[in-house]
């Protein structure tokens, strides 16, 4: 009995010294045990890429991403598309020197020019022959018949035998102008309707041939007449052309400056070329 009551407090204080030496020791928190376990892990910037586990999904999914935008940026403009990759210097030559084949250009046409379109003549001649023709054909419609010529100061020179007929203003061949749409020196009328279907420009008394401006090459031809016999009453009044520069009693040989008519229509030979020309397909071209 005095043994038990010994022993008692003996274990009493045994279990409370077990107790305090449990609490003096030190504790490791969860902080410490994270740290400790990161500390234990490969850094990032020194493993191998290879070894890091991946989503390989998600990497094929990024390389299968659309490049039509970057595509479309490249070729704006071209009309054609190259591919970006990577060229040898062959390659990349071949590619520049590409040819766009033009196609073979289109021959030019032969014959006499009797077109104001006509690819020979140049565009400031092109140019010329049309205003020419524009402003020439509006005079013409302001003198559509004889009665107006009549009216405006022109006289009939009575060369039917075409069946194309002229009339003359004198006060317009010696007044200095020349080439002017609104002092036209002659028209032309068809004589059995009695409408006027072309004009004709004369330049200056004494000039020749020589003297012809260069309007738009050979569709803009001028012409010479040989020597003509005028009536010595009627000083525009066709008699004949002179033989051997001598004309039939009551008419005098008279040499006409150089010519060039304008139709209100297009004659297969062009809108410029001279009467006997008019209404033909003979189109060899004037001296000009």
């Amino acid at each position: 009995m005095r043994l038990s009551r010994f022993l008692f407090p003996v274990a009493l204080l045994a279990a409370a010294a077990l107790i305090a030496t449990f609490m003096r020791l030190p504790l490791t928190s969860t902080a410490e045990s994270s740290a400790s376990t990161v500390e234990s892990l490969p850094s990032p910037t020194t493993q191998d890429p290879e070894t890091i586990p991946h989503d390989h999904a998600a990497v094929a999914d990024d390389a299968a991403h659309d490049h039509t935008s970057v595509a479309d940026v490249s070729s704006t403009g071209s009309g054609h598309q190259h591919s970006n990759a990577s060229m040898s210097g062959s390659e990349a030559a071949a590619t520049v020197e590409h040819a766009h084949d033009p196609g073979t250009p289109a021959a030019l046409p032969s014959g006499p020019i009797v077109s104001v379109s006509d690819p020979r003549l140049s565009p400031a001649q092109q140019d010329a022959a049309s205003r020419l023709l524009i402003s020439s054909r509006s005079s013409i419609a302001s003198f559509p018949n004889t009665t107006a010529l009549a009216a405006g100061g022109y006289v009939s020179v009575g060369d039917n035998s075409s069946g194309l007929q002229h009339w003359v203003n004198d006060a317009y061949m010696h007044d200095g102008r020349e080439i002017d749409p609104t002092h036209i020196e002659s028209f032309v009328v068809n004589v059995s309707s009695g409408r006027t279907v072309g004009a004709m420009y004369t330049l200056e008394p004494g000039k020749n041939m020589a003297n012809v401006p260069n309007i738009a090459g050979e569709l803009t031809t001028w012409h010479v007449h040989q020597t003509i016999c005028f009536s010595n009453t009627q000083i525009w009044r066709f008699v004949s052309f002179a033989t051997n520069n001598s004309c039939p009693n009551g008419s005098s040989p008279r040499v006409v400056p150089p010519m060039m008519h304008v139709w209100s229509d297009d004659p297969p030979c062009g809108p410029f070329v001279g009467t006997e020309g008019h209404g033909t397909t003979s189109c060899a071209a004037h001296a000009h």
